[in-house]
């Protein structure tokens, strides 16, 4: 687990039982934002009367509503002229700006390394601005150093640095609506009563993408075996398609789910073979054992914590057909035998 950091600046102020306003910013993607879902559970262990809203990217505000018991409100980011996960002018992020409450007592960004955030975020009206931050990144506020080790332990680090504390488990809640709505799509019907598997070809950054036919194979070896759903955005149905061109019964479920849905499908999934992306860490969330293949971020970051549930194989520098068929069919047998 990642230490507490130091601070690099004193504030008199403590976090602890804060009664104001504490925002929390974090516009990222779905892996990102359930990383931080610990950090909003320890913000409000630690300040219970505080209000907390988060400042994210408009598709967050889904994932926020379904944790109303640790975050009081959404305020819809825009994005930033320098922000690569955005492209905004400098018009639409300077509305956001001046539409801002002045009322933060907290802002906490939860947003990258400080290189950008820190200089973003001292714009913003807060009282006390609290982040990490690399060497060298001039702040000014109560900053911390940014710590290496895991996503969410570094995350944590921070609150803990601000006299916090909390525990690293995720989790996503779902609702009896969420499988409704599943079982209620004819396509999805035949998974009900039947055990299935997820596979999760895509991802938002080419980089982290194995080629099609890994998954054309993979695909074949467990359709043996049970149900399969490929899953993904609408942009990747052709994809998914051509995957399961070759193996009848293949439930191709691109853009067929909503987070609540694709939330049910994984947690009543046996097991789940994906990039490392956003379902890796639904997974993780609801226990479900899962093969996640690293081919373009750090294992020791972004990898799933409980390893007795999940495998990690690390592609960074490759991957043979053998070794990947090798660890979908090492989880298929060890799904059959973990409890996680």
């Amino acid at each position: 687990m990642t230490d507490t950091p130091q601070r690099t600046h004193n504030d008199p102020s403590p976090l602890r039982g804060c009664k104001g306003r504490i925002d929390v910013f974090r516009a990222l993607n779905l892996g990102d934002m359930l990383c931080a879902i610990p950090v909003l559970r320890a913000l409000r262990a630690t300040s219970p009367d505080a209000r907390i809203p988060v400042i994210g990217l408009p598709w967050g505000r889904e994932l926020m509503t379904r944790h109303r018991h640790y975050v009081d409100d959404f305020l819809l980011f825009p994005g930033h002229p320098q922000w690569p996960e955005t492209h905004v002018g400098r018009a639409d992020y300077g509305n956001f700006r001046k539409a801002l409450p002045g009322d933060f007592d907290w802002l906490i960004p939860l947003h990258g390394d400080g290189r950008l955030t820190a200089a973003v975020a001292s714009e913003w009206p807060a009282i006390r601005l609290a982040g990490s931050v690399r060497a060298g990144v001039r702040d000014s506020g109560s900053f911390f150093p940014y710590p290496s080790g895991h996503e969410i332990d570094r995350l944590l680090g921070l609150i803990r640095g601000l006299d916090g504390d909390g525990t690293s488990n995720l989790e996503l809640p779902l609702h009896q609506a969420d499988f409704a709505k599943l079982w209620a799509v004819p396509e999805f019907e035949c998974l009900r009563d039947a055990p299935y598997v997820v596979v999760h070809p895509g991802s938002r950054d080419a980089q982290r993408r194995l080629a099609p036919m890994f998954f054309e194979e993979a695909v074949g070896l467990l359709a043996a075996h049970t149900r399969v759903v490929l899953t993904g955005s609408a942009q990747e149905w052709d994809v998914n398609a051509r995957i399961a061109e070759f193996c009848p019964g293949v439930v191709n479920a691109a853009g067929a789910t909503s987070l609540g849905m694709l939330g049910a499908l994984i947690a009543g999934a046996r097991c789940l073979v994906t990039h490392d992306t956003g379902p890796s860490y639904l997974a993780a969330a609801f226990h479900t054992p899962s093969l996640v293949v690293v081919t373009g971020s750090d294992p020791g970051c972004w990898a799933p914590k409980e390893w007795w549930c999940h495998r990690m194989l690390d592609a960074r520098r490759g991957l043979s057909r053998e070794r990947f068929l090798a660890a979908v069919s090492g989880l298929w047998e060890h799904a059959g035998r973990v409890a996680c």
